[in-house]
């Protein structure tokens, strides 16, 4: 036999069944509304056109195939510096302008040559962008040196892929 359940006891019990059922509620209803896209139809139009992809760090757009880098250089050649001012004016063209540039290198050399080198390419790319119209204070520069290989660096063609530049569209 149950014993006597206690009025102090029941009335706490009583106070707090309403509580429960509304707890229990709310956590049965749906998930609230996402946010409102960060960027605007036309943006992202223009992110698929040139190849961005959508990565979790936002929308980027790799170089690999496009901006390689030679040997032991970060200085960019007349193609590189058109295909940087072909981006450059295309992101103008549709507001954005808070931008990352990352560097790349193969693995040969030292971990703090490389450092230095990836900086230097992605300083060469910004210091573009920025000739193209977008100011060089909204555009950060970064070096990952040898550390985010994206090929084999055993192989001659792919350490050639590895040096390469990546632009991340930053968040307005």
């Amino acid at each position: 036999m149950k014993p006597p359940v206690q009025p102090r006891r029941r009335a706490l019990l009583a106070a707090a069944l309403p509580l429960l059922a509304a707890l229990t509620l709310t956590a049965c209803q749906s998930a609230p509304p996402a946010p409102p896209p960060r960027f605007n139809a036309s943006q992202l139009a223009m992110f698929r056109e040139l190849g961005f992809s959508q990565t979790e760090e936002g929308w980027e757009l790799s170089f690999a195939e496009k901006l390689l880098f030679d040997f032991d250089a970060h200085k960019l050649n007349g193609t590189s510096r058109a295909a940087v001012g072909k981006v450059s004016a295309a992101l103008l063209s549709v507001g954005i302008v808070h931008l990352r540039v990352e560097g790349h290198t193969d693995a040969s050399g030292s971990e703090a040559y490389n450092s230095k080198l990836s900086r230097q390419r992605a300083d060469a790319v910004a210091d573009a962008m920025s000739e193209a119209g977008i100011r060089r204070e909204d555009i950060v520069a970064i070096g990952h040196g040898k550390g985010s290989p994206i090929a084999d660096n055993a192989t001659a063609a792919g350490r050639a892929e590895n040096r390469r530049v990546a632009i991340i569209v930053l968040a307005p």
